[in-house]
């Protein structure tokens, strides 16, 4: 009986969004904003109002960064790639300089006319000309107030969907890792494609993992204390308590210390969770824990039933 009362619960509480705005307390030591799997066209005007209509709402969050986990595009072409920057810089507040932006699949390896060397350097490109930052690869670090966002991409030289990462990456990832957690702070790492099995991903999309570079990734992560690992890729809802219950997975699981977060698409439907577009996680940061709150950044509504709270260590 009990468990028929949580999942009625859960139903009304997925089907009865509200309205606030900023964090749960003013002891916020950082404040994120996190949407993945944009998917815009320059050709399709609709995509980009989504997008722009998501971003003056994470303004009016008070956001100290906005993170973009991967496919910002839906082709990869170079003017759907400027397109997603242009609409970053005209609707978002948050400074250049805070923008995490990751590449997906869909930007490294779809475009037809691009290697996909050529494909990251066209990210490289519009990425410090639109941010003032001066990143040298697709994969990098950022750091605002003082906690650090770590990058990863795809190295691969002909696949479009997978994301192979090489021992130069790995080494980055580690040597970042030890500089971000040094002082016991939370470290965020930032890839389009989950680890094999994190979140149901072996579910959802069979091969939307990052197959035979996991388990390297994974020990790598797992040296660290209060390391997240954010992931988009396989468009999943979000969902937690009725998925565990159904499937065994949510959108965000803690294993061998390392959190795992995947987000749903923001542009396109999604599967096995909440489905609608325009979704994401506000990300607070407390002295003591990390809290992850589900929110419709498109229609300014919290879903009040997905939060997690994850305690730091």
């Amino acid at each position: 009986m009990t468990q028929i009362i949580s999942f009625i619960m859960a139903l009304v509480m997925t089907l009865v969004p509200f309205v606030s705005y900023g964090p749960k307390s003013d002891d916020a030591l950082l404040n994120v904003s996190i949407i993945s799997d944009t998917h815009l066209d320059d050709r399709y005007p609709l995509g980009k109002l989504n997008f722009a209509t998501g971003l003056k709402d994470m303004n009016r969050m008070d956001s100290d960064a906005v993170v973009v986990v991967g496919d910002l595009t839906n082709y990869g072409d170079e003017a759907s790639v400027e397109c997603f920057y242009e609409v970053m810089e005209k609707h978002c507040d948050v400074p250049a300089s805070n923008w995490v932006v990751a590449v997906g699949n869909h930007e490294i390896g779809h475009p037809e006319e691009f290697t996909n060397a050529e494909a990251r350097s066209n990210f490289v490109k519009y990425h410090n000309e639109y941010t003032g930052q001066d990143i040298e690869n697709a994969f990098y670090s950022v750091d605002v107030k003082g906690y650090t966002f770590i990058v990863l991409c795809d190295q691969s030289e002909d696949n479009w969907d997978s994301c192979d990462i090489y021992e130069d990456q790995i080494a980055f990832l580690d040597t970042e890792l030890a500089r971000a957690t040094a002082e016991g702070k939370p470290a965020f790492v930032i890839c389009h494609v989950p680890v094999e099995g994190a979140n149901g991903q072996d579910i959802i999309y069979e091969d939307g993992g990052l197959d035979e570079y996991s388990d390297v990734v994974k020990s790598t992560l797992e040296k660290y204390e209060n390391v997240f690992f954010i992931s988009g890729h396989v468009h999943t809802g979000i969902n937690g308590y009725i998925s565990e219950e159904l499937f065994g997975f949510s959108c965000v699981e803690t294993e061998n210390g390392v959190t795992y977060v995947n987000l749903p698409t923001y542009g396109i439907v999604n599967r096995y969770g909440i489905p609608w577009n325009g979704m994401g996680f506000q990300m607070e940061v407390y002295e003591d824990e990390v809290i992850f709150r589900a929110r419709k950044f498109n229609t300014s509504r919290w879903y009040g039933f997905y939060e997690f709270e994850i305690p730091l260590v």
